[in-house]
This record gives structure tokens, sequence and C-alpha cells, in this order.
């Protein structure tokens, strides 16, 4: 465990951040159905489910890309832009149409709050487009700060991303905790020096425990009793 660990396990945590796709919401079947409203565009056959949860991660650009390779369609620059774009249309249409919370989700976003901690997102999809699907699961009035991939700051696993949200929350990276699903989040938080918690049943490839993270849980709601309580407790 971690020296930054053991300090949030003796109560020195003040905010902690979530990514979004694969650890707050499962969002893979609304971006399955745009990605495979895309390659019909294109006369290509549809990607399963499971394929297309594989291909999540580092942005919507990268998943356009890794759709159409999958195909074996290497894309132009000037190709890659305008299907790029197409997928951005499609998927605004489609947020929220099949996307589900993960378990435990708003439970863990409340106990933070209780606890006084600061909350926050920090995800490689667009901002505009999270602030949509966290306000229709009603969550947005439970976080500090929500920063995209188009937010202004190099994209996960950047740490620009989540040293903004310190900032923001007016605390430092080592009083700080990403919580998320992917080899992404831990390299992302890595690089800012901050402790990282990987759920299970997000977007990877990887057996959870092989990411390299500090602690690995099955359920967001275990963060109030391993975390939240020494917190609330001060």
């Amino acid at each position: 465990m971690s020296l930054a660990v053991k300090d949030i396990e003796g109560s020195s945590l003040r905010a902690v951040f979530f990514d979004l796709d694969g650890t707050l919401v499962d969002s893979a079947p609304d971006i399955a159905a745009a990605v495979n409203e895309l390659m019909a565009g294109f006369g290509l056959a549809p990607h399963s489910l499971e394929a297309v949860r594989g291909m999540i991660g580092n942005g919507i650009g990268a998943l356009v890309e890794r759709a159409f390779a999958t195909h074996g369609v290497a894309l132009s620059r000037q190709e890659f832009r305008e299907r790029h774009a197409t997928m951005i249309d499609i998927y605004a249409d489609n947020l929220t149409r099949l996307t589900t919370l993960r378990p435990g989700a708003a439970q863990a976003l409340s106990a933070a709050r209780k606890a006084g901690l600061r909350t926050g997102v920090v995800t490689n999809k667009p901002e505009g487009f999270s602030r949509i699907i966290l306000s229709r699961f009603d969550l947005l009035a439970e976080l500090d700060v929500v920063i995209g991939g188009d937010s202004g700051y190099p994209k996960k696993p950047s740490p620009e991303m989540l040293l903004a949200a310190c900032r923001s929350c007016g605390c430092d990276a080592h009083e700080a905790m990403l919580v998320g699903d992917s080899a992404a989040d831990v390299l992302t938080a890595r690089a800012a020096d901050m402790a990282c918690t990987i759920v299970r049943g997000g977007y990877t490839s990887v057996a959870p425990e092989g990411l390299g993270a500090d602690v690995v849980i099955d359920r967001l709601d275990e963060l109030e009793a391993r975390f939240f309580a020494a917190c609330k407790a001060q």
C-alpha cells in the first residue's frame, strides 16, 4: 500500500475525484449504439457491446479510430476529422437512452459530501456531454467540479486535468484520490502523485488487480466505510 493511501486512511483525504465512463456510469450501451450507427453509415458491420467496451478510453477520437481499425480501415487525417465530427453528432442524441449508474455511485457521492469532502468528475468525455449525463442521474448537485476532455487541458493519462481539479477544490494532490476503472486512470493518478482506487466491472481488458492501483473495490459504496467515515469523524 502506498504512503498516499496510508495517509488517506489516516483521514487526510480532502477531495475525491471520479472518472465517468465505466466508473460512475455504464455508458457503453449508448456508446455502442452510436458507434454502430456510424459504422452503418459507411457500410461496415456492427461491433458487439463487449467489443466496444474494449475500445473505450482516451476519448471519443481514439474510439473512432479503434472502431474503424477493427474493420481494417486506416483513416486519413481528413477522414478522421469528418468521422469524429459525425460520431459526436450521433452520440449527442444518444447520451442517456441506455446509460445506467454503476452500483453504489449515488451513495458514494452523497457519502463523500456528507463527510465534508470536495468532489469532482475528471473524464476524457466532453464536458458538456458529461454534465448532461450527470444531470440525468441527479449527480451534478453532489459535485464541486466537472472537467472534461475539451475543458482546455491535455487528456488523461496526462495529470493536468486532475491537478486542475485539485486547484478548483483547494487541495493538494496528496490530499485527493482518483476513483476509476482503467489503466489510464492509474497512470493519471500516478503522474499527479495521487492515490488511486479502481472499481471492478469497468472498461479494462486487464484484471483490476493488475492495473497497479492502491486499492481495488467491488462497488463504489464501499468507499464510505473504507475512506469517508474517518473524514466524517474529524
